[in-house]
């Protein structure tokens, strides 16, 4: 292993690794979501993606890579890169090839002008992040859950199990009801002009907030093979007041409707209540069983769990490391959901 070499792919060759791509992911090359690899990071809006694999002479033996994103941080632009897919093959574990390959990323975002690199790893990853890498913890991540059809969770205890499981959901729904209240909501994008006020009134209530121009949503629910819903929800004069974009099951998955980001007015009083009402009511619609979302900040955390939803927090938290000495502390107050990163 004396040839080892980290290099950028570009698109075109991408293609050409398919075997390699698939061999690490422990499939078949048939079964390989290429496309999702091009859609990811060739094909994002801000073009500034990387994807960087480790070689062994000519045979590919890792691979990692980002995409670039922008927040607003107390009302200043920054750019960052979002860490996603990291393979590495198994003959080479242990030997630094991952270390080599983050370390290579950290160096080319840091030249490309993002400020900091961020990533959610697995329990394995962590502590090479944080002990050889010189990644911080930034914050751990709730996944919360709320039940929309209670009987299934009792179905394992048979009829009895359905009935008490469906007792106990509509006493839920008696304490803590989703209602849509004087809201109402429809199914698809909002226009240009409608989308940036709103995002506008988001940005100027968050100390830390991911940018959303509409060309960026545009992309984010355009992954292959996957489905997605935009959710607008209306005050009385058909003003945007909150939104929810959230994706359905594909087979295999918990049945379940799974809101990857929700944006809430900050000046709408019970919009976030109306906007999971009406979430859960498209879940009924496809006879989905839950509503999932992801959220990490105490504040949604609370309101979440006020209506009715159950949360698990994950095992390990968002790490980040800044590229040019930046304050990473600033980053704490970033409400993360998850179409922040690549977990849609």
């Amino acid at each position: 292993m004396t040839d080892l070499s980290v290099r950028a792919f570009s698109r075109e060759e991408v293609r050409d690794h398919v075997e390699a791509f698939a061999q690490l992911h422990g499939v078949r090359p048939e079964d390989f979501d290429v496309d999702f690899m091009d859609w990811w990071f060739f094909q994002n809006p801000t073009h500034e993606g990387l994807l960087a694999g480790v070689f062994d002479a000519d045979k590919l033996v890792g691979y990692v890579g980002f995409a670039a994103q922008h927040l607003r941080v107390k009302g200043r632009r920054v750019s960052a890169a979002i860490l996603s897919s990291a393979f590495t093959h198994p003959d080479y574990r242990g030997k630094g090839l991952f270390q080599r390959l983050i370390r290579y990323l950290v160096e080319v975002a840091g030249e490309r002008g993002h400020e900091a690199v961020f990533g959610w790893p697995n329990e394995a990853a962590l502590r090479i992040y944080l002990g050889r890498l010189g990644f911080s913890a930034l914050f751990p991540v709730d996944r919360s859950a709320r039940p929309v059809s209670f009987g299934p969770l009792g179905a394992r205890f048979g009829k009895t199990g359905v009935f008490v499981a469906a007792c106990a959901g509509a006493a839920l729904d008696r304490i803590l009801p989703l209602r849509l209240g004087r809201h109402r909501y429809e199914i698809g994008p909002a226009s240009e002009h409608e989308w940036e006020g709103f995002m506008a009134r988001v940005i100027a209530d968050a100390d830390c907030m991911l940018e959303r121009p509409r060309a960026y949503v545009r992309f984010r629910l355009s992954r292959p093979r996957r489905e997605y819903l935009e959710v607008l929800l209306r005050d009385e004069r058909g003003v945007l007041r909150a939104w929810a974009a959230a994706r359905l099951p594909v087979p295999g998955e918990p049945s379940r409707l799974h809101v990857g980001d929700f944006l809430v007015d900050p000046r709408s009083r019970g919009a976030l209540r109306a906007l999971f009402a009406a979430c859960a009511m498209e879940a009924r619609r496809r006879s989905l069983e839950q509503v999932y979302t992801i959220a990490r900040s105490p504040r949604i955390g609370s309101s979440l769990s006020a209506l009715g939803f159950l949360s698990r927090r994950s095992t390990t938290p968002i790490v980040a490391i800044a590229t040019s000495g930046a304050d990473l502390s600033r980053y704490r107050a970033w409400e993360y959901r998850d179409a922040d990163m690549d977990m849609f």
